[in-house]
């Protein structure tokens, strides 16, 4: 049975449409992701759904397991909290594994292995975790890129989306942007030369956040990323 994406109103939903497990299809996986973080789930204006890579993974799981797809849109501060109350199934947002995390939720093995560098304005000096402590650099609140910085000493603009973020830098009212090197590189490459990327300034491992005791559903994740992944 092929896996159907249906993707609902933006923002999190909490239940009225389907979002509480209670409350839907037996045979409906819900993901939620903030849908900003292209290559790897993004919000397709021309389809109007929401497409990447890991989002492919949940579909090609969902496709084993004969079951739907419902993708929704939600800020990242709020994809774990709902996974663990058990109105979504799965979280996808580039999520780095992490032991406090998975007191809430379990985790996929590594679709990627990377990190975070910093995105700025072309022309400009490339940022360094020491230059960062004199310039502006926006973070997203509440991901890893966030901790780390403060972990650093450096006080970042959190912004609630990842495109809030590339337009304050665009805009000039940031002078970088730390995030994940993948989505950075993506930016870049799609910027026209208004933006440049940094070296890699960490390593992570990134997977899927998966509700507690969905274990049929996080086999069939695994052996999806084991699939198309090289073992690390």
């Amino acid at each position: 049975m092929a896996a159907a994406l249906v993707v609902l109103a933006p923002g999190c939903d909490n239940g009225d449409s389907g979002g509480d497990v209670s409350g839907r299809p037996g045979d409906t996986i819900v993901v939620l992701t903030p849908a900003d973080m292209s290559p790897y789930s993004y919000y397709d204006e021309a389809t109007k759904e929401i497409k990447g890579i890991e989002i492919d993974i949940v579909r090609a799981a969902a496709d084993r397991l004969g079951m739907k797809v419902q993708a929704r849109r939600c800020p990242f501060e709020e994809l774990l909290p709902r996974v663990k109350a058990g109105e979504a199934d799965i979280a996808a947002a580039v999520i780095t594994i992490t032991d406090a995390r998975k007191e809430d939720v379990d985790f996929t093995l590594p679709y990627e292995i990377g990190g975070a560098s910093f995105l700025y304005r072309a022309g400009d000096p490339m940022p360094t975790m020491i230059l960062a402590e004199t310039i502006r650099v926006a973070a997203i609140e509440s991901m890893t890129h966030d901790f780390y910085l403060s972990t650093h000493g450096i006080d970042p603009v959190r912004f609630k989306t990842y495109h809030e973020a590339v337009s304050a830098l665009s805009e000039g009212r940031v002078d970088a942007l730390f995030f994940d090197h993948g989505v950075v590189r993506h930016t870049v490459a799609t910027s026209g030369g208004r933006f440049a990327v940094s070296r890699q300034e960490t390593r992570e491992r990134f997977a899927l956040a998966v509700r507690k005791g969905m274990h049929d559903l996080k086999a069939a994740l695994d052996a999806v990323i084991s699939e198309r992944t090289p073992a690390k």
